[in-house]
């Protein structure tokens, strides 16, 4: 079998041959390859007796004939290179690794979700359905924008003054001689001021025999850009990965009820709370749901929500 394989050490479960070198073991005993490939644990095989690992491999071929019918139609990546949530949104069936043998799970091992961005919550499942909370992460962008321009407008005076410099550099190399104009040092400045965000997590409520417990997957969040910041570019990034956020919500969602309704909460502001005891001039009113409309005709609200939130306004 070669250098690497060798008969006298018999793997404990199939009775093929293991490796001579780097094999992996169990209580010491090295295993075969095959074996290896199919301990789709979260935490390896560190912790597992002999016997541990024969009850988990008779499950792992009892899941085969999920793994067969499975088909990923949707699919979200997430920072570490093995987390990939895969979905077979028609059977309702999901996995949680990028392995082509991995465990496949049915409907009742997902108990609950949530989608955050930093520690703000973006989606989340309820009993009541799939919630979808608005947040303020836009709007901060914007407010970076002043602090931004305040940056540009230094790094066009840096920029200028290098290329100053370098006008004086070139006219003394060809002249031989030393300009009238002083070289001109600028410091050259940096935009410090961090994104609203830094990361997004997916967590999962498993009930599972092996993946039981919450896991939680990472992602990075947008930035502002690293060789030219733009508020624009960000909010573009922030919301193509919001949209991408919530195709998984809704598919994670159809996971545990295919008919489970969605409900977009909007941020809460000083004008909604007042709304009841602070009379409203017309044009007030006309404004604040000309404001709804907006978000309506966008998409980002549903007819339900804007005709609810008209009913408020006006107080009917």
């Amino acid at each position: 079998m070669g250098l690497f394989t060798s008969k006298k050490n018999p793997c404990p479960f199939c009775g093929g041959p293991t490796p001579r070198l780097l094999a992996t073991t169990i209580e010491g005993v090295p295993i075969c390859g095959d074996c290896k490939d199919k301990m789709d644990l979260p935490d390896g095989t560190a912790n597992l007796s002999l016997e541990d690992a024969r009850q988990y491999l008779a499950f792992y071929d009892e899941n085969k004939a999920l793994r067969d019918t499975f088909n990923a139609t949707f699919k979200y990546n997430c920072l570490a290179w093995n987390d990939l949530i895969q979905i077979d949104v028609e059977q309702r069936l999901f996995r949680i690794r990028d392995k082509r043998d991995s465990l496949v799970m049915e409907p009742s091992c997902l108990k609950a979700f949530r989608i955050l961005e930093d520690s703000k919550v973006l989606f989340e499942s309820t009993p009541e359905g799939l919630k979808w909370y608005e947040t303020d992460t836009i709007a901060q962008a914007q407010a970076a924008q002043p602090l931004l321009d305040q940056y540009n407008a230094q790094m066009e005076q840096y920029q200028q003054a290098e290329r100053m410099n370098e006008m004086i550099k070139e006219m003394e190399e060809r002249g031989n001689v030393k300009s009238s104009s002083p070289m001109r040092y600028v410091s050259k400045p940096s935009f410090d001021v961090s994104p609203p965000i830094s990361k997004f997590y997916v967590e999962l409520t498993l009930d599972h025999p092996y993946w039981g417990g919450v896991r939680t997957m990472e992602d990075n969040a947008p930035d502002w850009g690293i060789i030219t910041p733009s508020i624009q570019d960000f909010i573009r990034k922030y919301e193509k990965k919001l949209e991408l956020l919530h195709a998984l919500a809704i598919n994670l969602m159809g996971v545990i009820d295919p008919d489970a309704p969605e409900n977009h909460i909007l941020l809460s502001t000083p004008a909604d709370d007042a709304i009841d005891t602070q009379p409203k001039s017309v044009t007030d009113l006309a404004e604040e749901i000309q404001k709804y409309k907006g978000l309506l005709d966008d998409g980002l609200i549903t007819e339900e929500e804007f005709a609810a939130k008209k009913r408020q306004l006006l107080g009917i």
